[in-house]
C-alpha cells in the first residue's frame, strides 16, 4: 500500500505547461486522439521506486516540441533531464537531447551522464555456476556474513553523440562516438557489519583470480558505433504497430594497463507491435542478443547493454527492469547473451486533465534470458584456490557454497508480471510493474517491484 500511495503522489504533482495557447477547435489524428502543438513540459518532483536500486528522490524533467502539430505524436524536438539519489545509493545526474530538425535528413541524439553506485549487485560471473546464497545477506540467518556481500561499487561516467540519417525506404544507418568512465571497487557502506574480517563476493573475485588486477578498478573506454535499423513504427514511445529492428557493432578502445581489453562487440534487436483491437489492445514482443566478436572485455564491460537508443539512464546486462524483470540485476553476468520479451499492452482509461490527453494502461509480460558466450574459468585452479583462501577455512565454507558445478550455464532465466502505465500526451509515461522470476536463484523473495518512466520497449 505505501508504494502505491509513492506512485499516486507521484501522479498528483505530474504537471504540464504549454508555450502555445490551446487552439479552439481540437484537431485529432488518425486514430481520432487529439493533437498537441508548441512545447510541453512535464515534471516529477517525487519519487519512484525499484526494487533494485531502493527509493529514489529527485526530479525528472521531459519537454517536447510538437511544433504546429503535424507530426503529432511525433515531437520535433525532445530534452530529458534527471537529477535523482536512492536510498541504495544509486544516483543520477542526466541531460538527453534528441531531435530530427538540428541536422537536416539526420537525427541527432546527444547524452551525458554520471551514474554512481556505491551498492552494485554483484553475483558473480556465469549466471547459474555462480550459487546465490539468501542466507549470506540475511541477519536472521546463522549462515549471515554482511549484508553487503553481494555488492560492489560501480559508478559510470558516459557521454555520447549519435547520428541517424536515411538509407530509403525505412531503412536507417547509424553512426556514433562516446566514451565510458567506470570506477570498481568494493562497497561504499557507512556501517561495516564485518570490522576487519567483512568481505564481498567482489573481492573474493579479485583474490581468486576471476578480476584481474588490471580490470579491478575500471578506466576509460572511449568506443564508435556503427550499425543499420528498419523501423516502421508508428511512433517510438506508445507503439500501436509496426517493426523495429537494428543491428550494430560497438568497438570499446582501452589503454595503459588495460590495453590488452580492446573489443568489439555485435548487437541485434528485434521488436514486432501488433494491434489486437486499434490503439486498445496492443501485442508487442522483441527478440534481442549481444555478443563479444573479436578481443577481450573488461568484466565491467561485460554487463553494459548497447543501446543505439538510451531510454533507460543505465541499460545492465541480464537482470533488471532493462532486460529480464522480476530477475535480480546483473544475475547472468556473461560477455555474450541474448534475451526475450512479450507483452499484452491495453489502453484500459483515456481521459483529459488541465488541457493534456491522458490513459490508463495495464500491461502483462514474459521475459527470458541466457547465457550464449560464458568466462573460460578453470575449476580444478578455482577450488584450489578457494579451498586453501583462509577466510573461507575461518568462516567454515566451501566451493559449493559459491558454485554450482553441477548448472547449466545456458539454461534460460524467466520472469513474469504485470505493470500498470499512465500516459500523457502518449510520450510521457509512468510506469508501475511488478515481476517475479520462476527460480529462487534469481531472486529469493520471488518479487520485484519497479516504479519508473516509459515501456521496457
Amino acid at each position: 500500500m505505501k508504494k502505491l500511495l509513492i506512485f499516486i503522489t507521484a501522479l498528483l504533482v505530474c504537471t504540464s505547461l504549454q508555450a502555445k495557447k490551446p487552439k479552439k477547435e481540437v484537431q485529432t489524428d488518425s486514430l481520432g486522439r487529439p493533437i498537441k502543438t508548441g512545447w510541453n513540459f512535464g515534471a516529477i518532483p517525487g519519487i519512484t521506486y525499484d526494487a533494485d536500486k531502493g527509493l529514489t528522490y529527485g526530479i525528472t524533467a521531459n519537454i517536447f516540441d510538437y511544433g504546429d502539430g503535424t507530426t503529432y505524436p511525433n515531437y520535433r524536438h525532445f530534452i530529458y533531464g534527471e537529477g535523482s539519489y536512492s536510498t541504495k545509493k544509486v544516483g543520477t545526474i542526466r541531460l538527453f537531447y534528441e531531435s530530427d530538425y538540428v541536422i537536416k535528413n539526420h537525427r541527432l541524439l546527444v547524452d551525458f551522464s554520471y551514474l554512481p553506485d556505491a551498492m552494485n549487485d554483484f553475483y558473480g560471473f556465469n549466471g547459474n555456476y555462480s550459487y546465490y546464497n539468501r542466507n549470506f545477506e540475511d541477519k536472521s540467518s546463522t549462515a549471515y556474513l554482511t549484508h553487503i556481500f553481494y555488492r560492489h561499487e560501480s559508478n559510470l561516467f558516459r557521454s555520447t553523440v549519435d547520428i541517424r540519417g536515411g538509407l530509403g525506404g525505412h531503412f536507417y544507418y547509424y553512426a556514433g562516438i562516446g566514451v565510458l568512465n567506470y570506477k570498481e571497487g568494493r562497497s561504499v557502506t557507512e556501517d561495516s557489519d564485518m570490522g576487519d574480517n567483512q568481505m564481498e563476493l567482489f573481492e573474493l573475485y579479485r583474490r581468486w583470480g576471476l578480476i584481474s588486477k588490471e580490470e579491478q578498478h575500471g578506466g576509460w573506454h572511449p568506443y564508435v558505433r556503427a550499425g543499420i535499423s528498419y523501423d516502421t513504427r508508428n511512433q517510438r514511445v506508445n507503439t500501436v504497430y509496426g517493426i523495429y529492428f537494428d543491428l550494430f557493432v560497438t568497438y570499446n578502445s582501452a589503454f595503459n594497463e588495460l590495453k590488452e581489453y580492446q573489443n568489439m562487440k555485435l548487437n541485434f534487436d528485434f521488436m514486432h507491435f501488433i494491434p489486437i483491437y486499434r490503439d486498445r489492445l496492443v501485442l508487442a514482443y522483441r527478440i534481442a542478443t549481444q555478443n563479444t566478436i573479436a578481443g577481450r572485455s573488461p568484466y565491467y564491460i561485460d554487463t553494459y547493454k548497447n543501446e543505439l537508443y538510451i531510454d533507460h539512464n543505465r541499460y545492465y546486462a541480464l537482470g533488471g527492469v532493462t532486460s529480464v524483470r522480476g530477475i535480480m540485476r546483473d544475475r547472468i553476468w556473461v560477455p555474450g547473451f541474448a534475451y526475450a520479451s512479450v507483452e499484452l499492452r491495453s489502453r484500459a482509461y483515456r481521459f483529459d486533465l488541465i488541457n493534456q490527453h491522458f490513459y490508463i494502461g495495464i500491461n502483462l509480460f514474459l521475459d527470458a534470458g541466457m547465457a550464449t558466450q560464458c568466462y573460460d574459468i578453470d575449476e580444478s585452479s578455482l577450488r584450489e584456490k578457494v579451498e586453501n583462501d583462509l577466510w573461507v577455512i575461518r568462516n567454515g565454507k566451501e566451493f559449493e557454497d559459491f558454485f554450482d558445478t553441477k548448472a547449466n550455464v545456458h539454461d534460460p532465466h524467466f520472469g513474469t508480471g504485470v505493470g500498470m502505465k499512465l500516459a500523457m500526451n502518449e510520450n510521457f509515461v509512468l510506469s508501475v510493474e511488478w515481476g517475479m522470476p520462476f527460480s529462487k536463484q534469481d531472486n529469493y523473495t520471488n518479487s520485484n517491484f519497479y516504479i519508473g518512466m516509459g515501456y521496457m520497449f
